[in-house]
């Protein structure tokens, strides 16, 4: 098996829909708890009116949570990568938009709490917009074993694990940055 096979083995693309799925899950969970705050997140975005703001509030957190379920049940995992890919597209634009434009102070709204926009959460999107491309990928044909979905299970949850580990530095970077002033 060669390392671009193993991308395509199935363990790996069930445990990146699965991750995926996950986090999607999570993060439009945290919007959908406090619309209000997410609404307001988005105003500050500044590329939306009033009106804009508070219909993608209403809009993209059940769309996320549609794109999330969808990719962990294999027969609609293609209609969760599109939703999730979308949902990144827009969210990631928005946050590249506003670094452009010098607004790096921003919450960036993701359901992370206390996370400012920076172009690492840019590259994270990125990693996590490859992660739910991959959940589209053609598998290798093979069967799974039991072992297979242990290592599923345990894939998935060094995927969250390293998803949070990211999630926390993104948090603190601001603090360390005034830290070393």
């Amino acid at each position: 098996m060669g390392a671009t096979s193993l991308f395509f083995d199935p363990v790996i693309v069930h445990a990146a829909a699965a991750a995926m799925g996950i986090i999607l899950i999570t993060g439009a969970l945290a919007k959908l708890r406090d619309l209000e705050l997410f609404r307001y997140a988005i105003e500050n975005y500044g590329l939306l009116g009033s009106r804009g703001s508070a219909l993608v509030a209403r809009v993209l957190p059940p769309v996320e949570l549609l794109a999330g379920l969808a990719l962990i049940v294999e027969n609609t995992r293609l209609i969760g990568v599109l939703l999730g890919l979308g949902v990144m597209a827009v969210v990631t634009g928005a946050v590249a938009i506003n670094l452009l434009r010098g607004m790096g102070r921003l919450e960036c709204g993701c359901g992370t709490g206390g996370q400012r926009i920076s172009w690492g959460l840019v590259v994270r999107n990125a990693f996590l917009s490859s992660a739910i491309a991959l959940a589209a990928a053609d598998e290798m044909p093979r069967n799974l074993g039991a072992l297979d979905y242990f290592s599923v299970a345990g894939t998935i949850l060094a995927m969250l694990a390293l998803y949070a580990c990211v999630n926390q530095l993104l948090a603190n970077q601001p603090l360390l940055k005034e830290l070393q002033s």
